[in-house]
């Protein structure tokens, strides 16, 4: 077992049930509208509490975290805004709740026991356990209540079945389908030409003037930010494992509630033989691979060696050298009808005809392993490493949320506080609000609050998934301008590099109004010194242009021009070159595919629209809704980033 297995255990509990537990509780946390100070928000007569705003926020932040595996920068979870995400959906859920029940909805106790008990992380062997399901519940952090997680999934059906009744007369039509179709799948080819700004190098010779009035123009642009300096105490797990002892009694009962874990999954090795078949083969194309495929089957189930067999005719380059070998695999992991197969022979038996969208398999399977599930004893390492480490995490936040606490009613210093429990005091370099910080790396968070505070401030312990920081902001140095001296080989630069691109537009737009007259782009191109390029095909999603980078003006231009104008009407800027640019070629969708795809993206056109129209009636609700959002309990609720300011309604 990995020394992750906390983590790996944690996610599979959170992410099994994360739909409903990210805003689970909205009914527990919405009550009548009372004179509170401390709530979240009131909409209409109802209030949004701290605890459910906060169990959101928390939770919409594991989801994320989860689905970019752990490794998502934090500036981009700072982007994401989560607490007003959380806000809104817990506004939306409310208001949508509100007006389910002024129309009469409801969910029977009948109904709600058949969702909750179909929930897989709520089975054991295929079947739903009270045992498992309270276990399930006890295991979250912090425990959820049955009561209050079955009232979160009744609320949580209600909104479902006002959202069905929202988009339940949504349709798309054929003709819709097509121009969306075509609209996504239409594709353009590119002529481009650049006018290199290094070209006109040599024409640029900055003067001690030249480069001082440039700098008076864009100090901004030089600007020394702001820094600051800590020293910091991280309090790491690992090195408080001595701290906790693991019973009998308690690797019990991780084992029952994580027992899935530990299963062992059925597995198969195989060898197969493949004969490739393109997905659009004709008909005489595949009759033709099948019969290739059925003399080498004959072969096969004759007694030749089928490795040998693979090596020579096989047309997988990945496993023919190897004999057509693919190791040992698990149900899942190869494409249906292979999976089928292959699971259905027994240890030396050779299949049939395969099709797959790859073409035509030959399976033989060489081994089998059986599903198991292991014992506690055969697992009772991994077990007790990952309840250390769980605990180990709950024992280091413990002391470093004390030692903070001593230090800061005034128990002493820093340094003793963390020699107490053998944690060394750090003190790396100043650091901006972007930069890594030496020792820790980069944590949005521990920079928020050193730039948030005052020198000598010890701000909340900082929580991140290595360590618990805590830290005394030592010094703030402030942002500033530095002199023209200081900076002058950047301003040299920078100076260069608008003088150079100013002269290559000002060379392309000439050639372009002269271009434009002529209406043939790479012949004018050519005798003007300049080499035509080709983007090859793309589509109208995005701003991307290959080979040009971010293009959004020439993207939309490029799906405007005609084999009568071609050209395209503005020069463009790609990596400080000037650029001319012309039709080559325009590439229609392929009609035949449409009618492949056309109940996928009928589907889809249907989500889509169901999510505006119940995105305007939410719109609606807003508007005749009498909403306050309190943006003091939200200022002290959001460490990750801020909630847009609402006017009272």
């Amino acid at each position: 077992m990995r020394r992750n297995a906390r983590a790996t255990w944690v996610r599979f509990t959170f992410m099994a049930i994360v739909l409903v537990f990210i805003f689970w509780g909205i009914g527990a946390g919405v009550g009548m509208m009372g004179d509170r100070a401390d709530v979240v928000a009131r909409v209409n007569r109802d209030t949004i509490d701290p605890t459910h705003f906060r169990r959101a926020e928390a939770n919409l932040e594991r989801m994320y975290q989860q689905i970019y595996k752990d490794s998502m920068p934090p500036e981009m979870l700072k982007a994401l805004d989560l607490p007003g995400k959380a806000l809104d959906q817990l506004i939306r859920t409310s208001l949508l709740q509100q007006e389910a029940a002024r129309i009469g909805l409801q969910v029977g106790d009948e109904e709600l026991a058949e969702t909750i008990q179909s929930m897989p992380v709520f089975q054991d062997g295929g079947a739903f356990t009270k045992e498992r399901y309270l276990a399930v519940l006890r295991a979250q952090n912090p425990p959820i209540q049955p009561g209050e997680f079955e009232l979160a999934q009744r609320d949580e059906l209600l909104v479902r079945k006002i959202d069905d009744i929202i988009g339940a007369g949504v349709q798309v039509t054929d003709a819709e389908l097509k121009e969306q179709y075509r609209a996504e799948n239409d594709r353009v080819d590119v002529d481009f030409a650049r006018v290199k700004a290094s070209d006109f190098a040599d024409q640029v010779h900055p003067t001690d003037a030249d480069l001082q009035t440039y700098f008076d123009a864009h100090q901004e642009d030089f600007r020394v930010p702001e820094r600051a300096r800590i020293e910091f105490l991280a309090y790491k797990p690992a090195a408080f494992e001595s701290e906790v002892t693991v019973s009998d009694a308690d690797a019990q009962d991780y084992y029952d509630t994580h027992r899935e874990k530990f299963d062992k999954p059925e597995e198969v090795q195989a060898r197969h033989i493949l004969l490739n078949l393109g997905p659009n083969a004709k008909d005489d194309e595949k009759a033709k691979v099948r019969t290739q495929a059925e003399a080498l089957l004959a072969q096969a189930k004759g007694g030749a060696d089928f490795a040998e067999l693979a090596k020579q005719h096989s047309q997988d380059p990945g496993s023919a050298s190897k004999g057509g070998d693919l190791g040992f695999f698990k149900r899942g992991q190869m494409v249906p009808a292979f999976d089928q197969a292959a699971f259905a022979l027994a240890p030396g038996q050779i299949s049939e005809l395969v099709e797959s969208p790859f073409g035509f398999h030959i399976i033989k399977v060489e081994a089998k392993h059986a599903a198991e599930t292991p014992t506690l004893d055969q697992v009772r390492p991994q077990v007790v490493d990952a309840i250390k480490q769980d605990r180990s995490r709950d024992v280091a936040g413990n002391h470093a949320r004390a030692d903070r606490d001593k230090v800061v009613s005034g128990g002493g210093s820093l340094d003793a506080a963390g020699a107490a429990n053998g944690v060394t005091l750090m003190n790396p370099p100043a650091f901006a609000r972007t930069e890594l910080i030496a020792g820790i790396g980069r944590e949005a968070k521990l920079s928020d609050a050193a730039f948030a505070g005052a020198v000598n401030d010890i701000p909340d312990v900082i929580e991140t998934p290595g360590a618990f920081y805590v830290f005394r902001i030592a010094e703030k140095i402030p942002s500033r301008i530095p002199e023209l001296a200081a900076v002058r080989d950047d301003a040299d630069k920078a100076f260069r590099k608008q003088k150079t691109e100013e002269l290559a537009k000002a060379k392309a737009d000439g050639l372009l109004a002269t271009l434009k007259q002529q209406n043939t782009f790479a012949a004018f191109a050519t005798a003007n010194g300049l080499t035509v390029e080709t983007t090859g095909p793309f589509t109208r999603a995005g701003a991307y242009v290959p080979k040009l980078g971010t293009q959004a003006d020439l993207k939309k231009a490029a799906f405007e021009l005609t084999k009568d104008h071609p050209i395209a009407p503005a020069v463009y800027q790609a990596t400080g070159d000037a650029v001319l640019a012309a039709l080559k070629e325009i590439v229609p969708a392929d009609d035949a595919k449409f009618e492949e795809q056309k109940d996928t993206l009928r589907q889809q056109a249907i989500e889509r629209r169901r999510g505006l129209v119940s995105e305007q009636f939410v719109n609606e609700l807003k508007a005749r809704a009498h909403i306050e959002i309190n943006q003091d309990v939200l200022a002290s609720l959001s460490e990750t980033g801020t909630v847009p300011s609402r006017r009272r309604r």
